[in-house]
């Protein structure tokens, strides 16, 4: 997919499109739908993915260096060695989702997202989590 102008795509369909290593830096992708999307070791550091659908797509390795994910839908998500290093996910829904093996996410990271029993945290947060019921 040679540089479409994903910026212009608002609310794009994109479900289950090959976009393996794509640089998607600084895109505006609010809306756009990736579900089921295969965006292994894709760069998507500093894009605007409010209200992305995200659900089951393949992330593992993948970059969100400092993206906008809030809202965005990232259940059954795989994110393996995916980096969450100062993504703001107010509001991202991490339900049925394995974080056990992702990076760079923080316990603020975790509180304004949405999780419940069925998230898989890191190791590392797992005894920061409070034992109250889903955010």
């Amino acid at each position: 997919m040679a540089e479409e102008k994903l910026s212009q795509r608002r609310e794009a369909e994109l479900s289950k499109k090959n976009l393996n290593r794509a640089d998607l830096t600084r895109q505006n992708l609010v809306g756009v739908n990736l579900a089921r999307a295969n965006l292994r070791g894709a760069n998507l550091s500093d894009a605007n993915m409010v209200c992305a659908n995200l659900r089951e797509a393949v992330l593992i390795e993948a970059k969100f260096y400092n993206t906008n994910l809030t809202d965005a839908k990232l259940s059954r998500a795989k994110l393996d060695g995916a980096d969450f290093s100062k993504a703001d996910t107010t509001g991202a829904d991490f339900r049925n989702t394995n974080l056990s093996a992702v990076r760079n996410l923080t316990m603020q990271q975790i509180r304004v997202a949405r999780v419940d029993e069925t998230t898989r945290l890191p190791q590392s947060l797992k005894a920061k989590m409070p034992k109250t019921g889903a955010n």
